[in-house]
This record gives structure tokens, sequence and C-alpha cells, in this order.
């Protein structure tokens, strides 16, 4: 690794500033924050010695309703831009590239395109073509109807058999909110942050996705996706000075320094308890007396504030990991439930932690909450074996550590870890 190059915060290659220098021993990492002067663009870099090399294009998309602009564009920049006036570049060159991962994701509050390469050549083939995509992309209207929506009849070549909405996010979407707990996770977020964009689906519902104009698909590109507003992540022994120079040369030289995105801020905290209720479908032969979802939902710490946000982690372990655990158990022993288990979301600026309580009867919420308060209590109370603690701390530092235990490059396990919390500050 070359960690003497930009050693120091202040010190300067080009337009570039460093501005954070945090060398990781139990990660063999040395991790630099840097930026772009000129535009205020942000680049994270994390140099080790593994060959596989990752980057990531990182741009906060804030939601303001549920018609999945966010996701939509996600799919649309990838169907062909200004160097790369085809089709569909992305799947050319998933064929043709030595890439070991290539993707895009849409989050409930950014969209990244990542890839990995071991090939310093290919690295850079592929960086050349998500960033002219990312910010020179032909958004084409056929692209919008293919990946967004559509009308067309339900019989082809019909035109008297009635019409239906089809596209591949909406497609996608019907698919992904068939799921109980899909369902569950966006009612739970719409009633916990209703002021916030975490309250609408990012990924869009089929009921707003037909909302969404090509006129607003656009507009959205030019809000979020301009250099100035990116974090560009890198990952890997390949140097830093190479990404720099490629990144203005193909992405920063002659763009603008636009003013920062406004923060998404915090959720008002209720002054009592709020309760919900919502239905979702079932099958015909489903038994309909213990199908019911009880869920209890808190918004706990700030995520910039990591040392609690680790507690809340190791906490969480420590109560619901198994159904030997003390809180989770106990829950469990009750038979008020067949299956109890708890989310702690880390990628929101605040932490909303879930409990989910599934083959309930629907007259036993109370008896459930009761339960949950008078074991909770009882914990608090007697306190928790420090066995447990230690159990799940070392549980918890061995996940941090693995890798590739997620089945995707560690670069992008880092990435998660790391960048997106940056984005908030």
């Amino acid at each position: 690794m070359n960690g003497k190059f930009l050693a120091k915060e202040g010190q300067k290659y080009g337009d570039f500033v460093l501005v954070n220098y945090q060398p990781i021993e139990e990660l063999q990492i040395v991790m630099r924050e840097l930026i772009h002067e000129p535009t205020g663009a942000q680049v994270m870099h994390l140099e080790n010695d593994d060959p596989e090399n990752l980057f990531c294009l990182s741009f906060k998309t804030l939601p303001d309703s549920s018609n999945g602009a966010a996701h939509i564009l996600e799919h649309t920049v990838l169907c062909g831009s200004r160097k790369f006036p085809i089709k569909d570049p992305f799947f050319s060159m998933n064929r043709r590239s030595l890439n070991t991962f290539m993707n895009a994701m849409t989050g409930s509050d950014f969209t990244c395109y990542p890839a990995s390469s071991q090939v310093e050549k290919d690295f850079y083939n592929l960086l050349e073509v998500y960033l002219d995509a990312v910010f020179h992309p032909q958004l084409k209207e056929l692209s919008f109807l293919q990946e967004g929506h559509r009308l067309e009849f339900t019989t082809p070549g019909d035109p008297t058999s009635p019409l239906e909405f089809k596209g591949i996010v909406y497609n996608e979407m019907k698919g992904a909110l068939s799921s109980t707990d899909s369902r569950v996770w966006h009612a739970m977020l719409e009633a916990l942050v209703p002021d916030l964009p975490y309250s609408y689906n990012s990924g869009g519902d089929p009921k707003d996705i037909p909302d969404l104009s090509h006129a607003q698909l656009i507009e959205f590109h030019e809000k979020f996706y301009h250099p100035s507003r990116c974090l560009f992540f890198f990952y890997g022994n390949f140097p830093l000075q190479k990404h720099l120079d490629f990144i203005v040369e193909n992405a920063l030289q002659g763009a603008q320094k636009l003013p920062p995105l406004d923060g998404i801020g915090h959720q008002e905290r209720f002054k009592a308890p709020v309760k919900e209720q919502f239905s979702y479908p079932t099958s015909e032969t489903e038994d309909l007396e213990t199908k019911n979802i009880h869920a209890f939902g808190w918004l706990t710490t700030p995520l910039l504030n990591q040392e609690e946000v680790l507690a809340l982690s190791v906490l969480d372990s420590v109560l619901m990991d198994t159904d030997a655990s003390p809180l989770k158990k106990a829950l469990l022993d009750t038979k008020l439930c067949i299956q109890a288990d708890s989310f702690l979301d880390t990628e929101m600026t605040e932490v909303p932690f879930v409990m989910l309580f599934r083959g309930c009867r629907g007259d036993v919420a109370d008896k459930i909450e009761k339960a949950l308060f008078d074991n909770l209590k009882i914990i608090a109370k007697e306190g928790i074996p420090f066995h447990l603690v230690e159990a799940s701390i070392h549980q918890l530092e061995f996940a941090r550590t693995e890798i590739g235990g997620d089945h995707s490059p560690f670069g992008l396990t880092l990435f998660m870890r790391s960048a997106l919390a940056k984005q908030h500050g």
C-alpha cells in the first residue's frame, strides 16, 4: 500500500484536498476522504492489498412520492449514453467485461452504481461506461416506457382487449410488494416517519408509478445526478492518483459547483404512541385466524451517533438473535405468536428499530404489547449476563471483518457501512 501518498490532512493533489486520513488496522486499510474544490464532489478511497478493486458512484436521491422516480431512473440511465449510444451498454459490458461484480441499486434515500474487477484496464473501461451513463444518459422516452410504465392491450394485437399497465420496474415492484414483510415495513415507515422522505417507497408503489412522467424523470436526474453531488467511492490496490485523474477527465472537468442538497432532517417525536391498522391480501385457502401480524417500531438515535448505533446492534443481537435469546424466548413462550423477529435499519438518518410478530390472532395486540414491555422491564431490572454481551460483540466483530460472507465484493460491504453514513454528513 502507498500509505505515504496524501497522508496528511490538508495535502493536495491537483484540485483535490485531503480532509480525512485514517488507517484502520483491523481491516488493513487506509481510508482517505477528499474534496474536489472546484465542484465540491466527495471522494472516499479505501486502500488495501485486495486485488478485487471496486468503484461505486453514489447519489442522494430523496423521493417526494412513491412514483418510483429514483428506481426507474436507476434503470433508464443504463439504456444508452452520449459516448455509448446503444440500447443496453450495461449488459453489453457485462458480457464482454472481466468484472467480478456489476450492479445498480436504489435505496431509501440513495442510488448507487457499483462494479468491481481485478484487471486494471477492465476496471477503467467499466468506470468510463458508468460515468457516462450517470452524467450523460440519453433518457429516451422509449426507454422510460420500457423500464418504467406503459399501457398495453391484455391480448397483444387485439385492440378490443382491456388495457393493462406494464413496465420492468412496475412489474418488479408488484412482485416486491407481494411480500407481506415488505408491505409491513413500508407501512411502518409511513407511520413512523410521516414527515421524511422515508415515508415514501423509493422503489415505487405500483398504484403510484403510473403518475410519473418522462419529463419528471428528466427533472429528477437534473436535480440529483450532478458531478458536484456525487460521492466517488474506490476500494482496492489500484493507485488513487489514477482514480482521481480519471474522474477529472471523464466527469469533473468543466463541471459547475451546485449548492449542496438540503439535509433530510429529523422526525419530530410523537407526543403519544401512534397505532395504525391496515390489511394485506392472502389466498382464499389460507386460514385467516392466525395470519395477523403485529409490529412495534421505535425511532432511535441519529445514524451519525455511531457509538449508540453500535450499542443498539449489540442489544438487538443479545435480545432477539435466536429463539433462546432472553426477550425472544420470553415472547415466544407466551404462545401469542408463532414467530418474533426484529430489524435495525442503519441506512437512514435516524435508526428505526422494528419488532415483528407473525402468526397472531387479531385480538391479541394488547396482550403482545403488555408482554413485550413487561419483559423489557424485567430485563432492564435484572440486567443482561455479561457472557451474552461478550458473545454478541464477538459475533459482530467477526461479521464486520469477514470477507465474502454476504456473497458480494468486500469493497461493496464497506461502502454500505461507511460511505452511506458519509452522505448523511
